[in-house]
């Protein structure tokens, strides 16, 4: 009788403990399971971001490359516009060159025609008073030729007279005078010849 009931509690405990490794077996099974989906879910998860990360970096890097070519079609502009402002930058201090010269020389050409003016006041100022002097010399010489002997040389240069005036033998005394007159004043033609260098120089 102890033989089968022995027998028998032996299977019961094999039973219960085979049931029991089962249980717990399905359990770990269970948990496995769904570390497994949501490991499947992490990777999914994990796999789509990755996809996204590499589709940014693929727009990065397209990006990167047209900003990379803008920035060499820029700094060729820059240098170029870095160029062309040394260049006006020199043709400013060129100018700003020229302009102080051309100012110096009208400056100078101011002061010189101040001089100039200068100049010409006082000759003229000076021929005024020579032609005056003349003038009155003239004046002066035209009155005196009517008391000199004009057949004389000395007569004749101080009087100018080239032509000896021709004698009428039937000159009467009273018609004298009047040749003397007109012999004196035959020097006044000659006026305007002295005039002539006053008119010259101004």
């Amino acid at each position: 009788m102890k033989f089968p009931a022995l027998l028998l509690a032996f299977f019961l405990v094999c039973s219960l403990g085979i049931a029991g490794y089962i249980h717990s077996r399905r359990k770990q099974e269970t948990q496995l399971s769904k570390q497994a989906s949501f490991q499947d879910i992490k990777f999914r998860v994990t796999r789509d971001v990755l996809g996204e990360y590499q589709d940014q970096l693929t727009q990065s890097n397209t990006l990167l490359k047209k900003t990379k070519t803008e920035v060499d079609t820029l700094t060729k502009d820059l240098s170029v516009d870095k160029t062309f402002v040394e260049k006006k930058k020199s043709d400013v201090d060129t100018c700003k060159g020229d302009k102080k010269r051309l100012t110096d020389e009208i400056a100078a050409a101011e002061s010189e025609k101040k001089h100039i003016q200068s100049e010409f006041v006082k000759e003229k100022s000076h021929w005024a008073t020579e032609v005056e002097s003349l003038q009155k010399q003239l004046e002066q010489l035209s009155t005196l030729c009517k008391y000199i002997d004009k057949t004389s040389e000395e007569g004749k240069k101080l009087c100018n007279i080239t032509k000896e005036p021709e004698a009428k033998p039937k000159e009467s005394q009273a018609e004298k005078p009047k040749a003397e007159e007109l012999n004196a004043e035959q020097p006044k033609p000659e006026e305007p010849k002295a005039e002539q260098p006053k008119a010259d120089v101004q």
